[in-house]
């Protein structure tokens, strides 16, 4: 039997190639299907969609990765996400968030973000370049974060916004040692339900790539647990 499959959101945005200046796609960093594959799973790319549609994609997949990428705005990929969020957690699926991820998740659970970080050595101005490296050290980290990090405890920083006010049912997982909450677990041991600030599957080198296959494995193998139950499993006979 194959892996499971994990619905991993996207990015629509208008960028210059060599069909125009201009060119409309969607996007996403080719690290987070690699790094979705290392720890067991098959990825399939989710563009914005309505709701009615979000329902019918969630019925044919086992887990929902939402990635990183722009502010969270109000705009159509919000919508997306909320959708395929709500959706997610209705079913009991198991849910991963990466950077933005994490603060999509926390307002879908009424929590509030800062705007705009103080820029400081542990997290720098986001467009410098100086983010991409490994910039800061992770404290008071739960087992699954502590488990997962490389020996250094030394983890990237691309984003300026993060949580201010925490969502209902979310726990602390991890912080920078400036106190930014860099990772979140839900509170119902029952639904596998966590999302970290930093970006794993950027991570340099073999260590950065063993980093992220030990944070995904556990999503990955719940994933592949929720489709084995006998729910899932007529429901997929139901759409062959």
């Amino acid at each position: 039997m194959t892996g499971p499959i994990i619905a991993v959101t996207v990015w629509r945005r208008a960028v210059p190639t060599v069909l125009g200046a201009r060119t409309d796609l969607y996007t996403l960093g080719g690290e987070y299907a690699d790094s979705v594959q290392a720890a067991g799973g098959i990825p399939v790319l989710v563009p914005d969609v309505v709701e009615p549609d979000a329902v019918a994609l969630l019925q044919r997949v086992d887990g929902l990765l939402l990635s990183g990428g722009q502010d969270v705005a109000s705009g159509p990929r919000d919508a997306t996400e909320s959708a395929l969020l709500g959706e997610a957690q209705r079913l009991g699926m198991p849910v991963f968030g990466i950077c933005r991820g994490l603060q999509v998740l926390n307002v879908h659970r009424g929590g509030t973000l800062v705007d705009d970080l103080p820029h400081t050595p542990d997290h720098p101005a986001v467009g410098r370049g100086e983010e991409r490296l490994s910039r800061h050290r992770i404290v008071d980290a739960a087992g699954w974060v502590a488990d997962s990090l490389p020996d250094d405890g030394i983890v990237n920083s691309i984003h300026h916004q993060a949580i201010d006010r925490l969502g209902a049912g979310l726990s602390i997982a991890a912080r920078a040692d400036d106190g930014t909450v860099e990772a979140v677990a839900g509170t119902d041991a029952s639904r596998f339900l966590r999302a970290v600030q930093w970006h794993p599957e950027k991570m340099p080198g073999p260590d950065g790539r063993a980093h992220a296959t030990r944070l995904l494995a556990p999503f990955i193998a719940a994933a592949d647990s929720y489709r084995r139950r006998p729910a899932a499993i007529q429901q997929r006979k139901e759409f062959v």
